[in-house]
């Protein structure tokens, strides 16, 4: 895309060398933004995700949210112009626009991973334009090794959606039952991803069976280019629709782990029961 800022004024100058030399890898050669035939996303259900991870994230205490807001501006006004250029024109803040949703939620995602990299445990947040700031500590309770924050977020982004679909939907959404059979497992998540569908998250969702666990396609999700270019980055996935499905498992009481594979416009979750 276009060329980085000095490192001095970048968003992860604390960042190591390493890790700044593979995002502005895959800034040069990494997946170019594509348009596809997607519809408008429901606004309600593009706010719960964004702000859902905001919330999240503050609520981990790694960084100052005051110095999130500047990093993801930031990285932003970098990426925008390369991102747009190939894309039919796309409003800034409109992000019903799943072209938006897709680069601000990249945006979202690089700058939580930038801070969980360098989390501290103790800093100070400003909390007004005057200049007022408080000490803010990380809660005993929540790691204090940052690398396991990224997995902890992912937890509880997922069960936070799902509380908000079964609240929002309760017609749509999955029954949690403990340890259900097989067959009535799929049925939930099949529900779980038709509410993604229905908020127009991703054009359609092909559930397959197999004998070790399933395997979810989300065809045209809104952040099928975020996803891709976040997994290259080595950063903490924006996969909503893999958080809620793994948040259900975990209802159910049903362990299980996944992984992610990208093909062309779809974007391909792998579970597999422990």
């Amino acid at each position: 895309l276009v060329q980085p800022r000095p490192l001095d004024e970048r968003i992860d100058s604390r960042t190591s060398f390493a890790q700044i030399l593979r995002e502005q890898a895959v800034r040069a050669a990494g997946p170019r933004p594509r348009s596809l035939p997607r519809r408008r996303i429901d606004i309600d259900f593009a706010v719960l995700l964004m702000r859902t991870s905001y919330a999240t994230a503050d609520e981990l205490d790694f960084m100052p949210m005051d110095e999130f807001q500047k990093r993801q501006f930031l990285l932003r006004q970098d990426d925008w112009e390369g991102y747009r250029q190939p894309l039919p024109p796309v409003k800034q803040g409109d992000i019903s626009d799943p072209n938006y949703f897709d680069f601000m939620s990249y945006c979202q995602y690089a700058t939580i991973a930038a801070g969980m990299r360098d989390g501290r445990v103790v800093f100070e947040e400003l909390i007004d334009a005057n200049g007022t700031s408080v000490v803010v500590a990380r809660d005993p309770a929540l790691p204090r090794d940052n690398a396991r924050l990224p997995a902890l977020l992912s937890l509880r982004v997922g069960d936070k959606i799902l509380d908000a679909i079964a609240e929002r939907y309760p017609g749509l959404a999955p029954t949690v039952e403990l340890r259900p059979s097989r067959a009535a497992l799929l049925e939930g998540v099949k529900a779980l991803a038709q509410v993604f569908e229905y908020n127009n998250y991703l054009l359609s969702a092909r559930l397959e069976p197999s004998e070790r666990g399933f395997q979810l396609s989300a065809i045209a999700p809104a952040t099928v280019w975020s996803q891709q270019v976040l997994s290259l980055r080595g950063d903490l996935a924006n996969d909503f629709e893999a958080k809620a499905i793994a948040a259900y498992l975990r209802r159910c009481a049903v362990d299980a782990s996944y992984t992610t594979r990208y093909e062309g416009s779809e974007v391909v979750h792998i579970f597999v029961y422990a």
